[in-house]
């Protein structure tokens, strides 16, 4: 028997099309990328918990728990916003979204790679406090899963329909954090005195999205 002609084209095409045909229930998607966050963001205070011992060891008192490690904590309190945001933001992305494509499934999974790898330079705040290059890697990180975010969001809204997709303001909010990432992680790069301050760019996007929004009012079908 001849295989069909016709089959055989579409096996052929298999992979490709597979890759950004939505197939897998984003439901699962995003139940998964929940258990994760939830442990990455668990995994932060543990650090804190073992100063308690170390403290008991050298002596401190229990003032002296908190005034002599405000580095890990100040880092630690960072983090938890940071990523209860980032978290915040991946569900707008997808409250809408039924299915997903295996494409945005495994950006996803760089996504969750770089929330998972996050206690790290967090660790390394904590122990070598702010030094440029442990800055760098802690902006380095989050400015990747901001890229990863943006991707996943532009994908979506290119892809879907208008009841499934993310709306525009959802992709627009995800831009501007990517942005003002990348703008913070060049500060941390060129001026590595200012700290933590950079990242105050983060509190930036939102009300500038807003006064733009404003300045720039939009026509009813180009709200989704």
């Amino acid at each position: 028997m001849h295989a069909n002609p016709r089959a055989r084209y579409h096996d052929g095409d298999t992979t490709a099309e597979a890759a950004v045909r939505p197939s897998l229930p984003a439901h699962r998607l995003t139940y998964f990328s929940d258990a994760v966050v939830a442990i990455a963001i668990t995994l932060l205070a543990i650090p804190l918990v073992d100063l308690v011992p170390d403290a008991m060891e050298d002596g401190d008192s229990a003032a002296e728990v908190v005034t002599h490690h405000m580095a890990s904590i100040s880092s630690f309190l960072l983090s938890f916003v940071v990523i209860w945001r980032i978290w915040t933001v991946h569900h707008e992305v997808f409250a809408r979204t039924e299915k997903v494509s295996r494409r945005i499934a495994q950006i996803n999974v760089l996504w969750l790679m770089c929330i998972v790898v996050l206690p790290f330079p967090v660790e390394m705040i904590s122990t070598y406090g702010d030094e440029p290059f442990v800055l760098a890697l802690y902006v380095a990180v989050l400015f990747a899963s901001s890229v990863t975010l943006a991707a996943m969001a532009l994908s979506l809204h290119r892809t879907g329909t208008r009841q499934t997709a993310p709306s525009r303001e959802v992709v627009e909010q995800v831009m501007g954090n990517a942005a003002c990432l990348a703008v913070a992680l060049l500060l941390v790069l060129a001026a590595p005195g200012l700290g933590f301050w950079p990242l105050a760019l983060l509190l930036v996007d939102g009300p500038a999205l807003a006064l733009v929004r404003r300045l720039t009012p939009r026509k009813p079908a180009d709200e989704a």
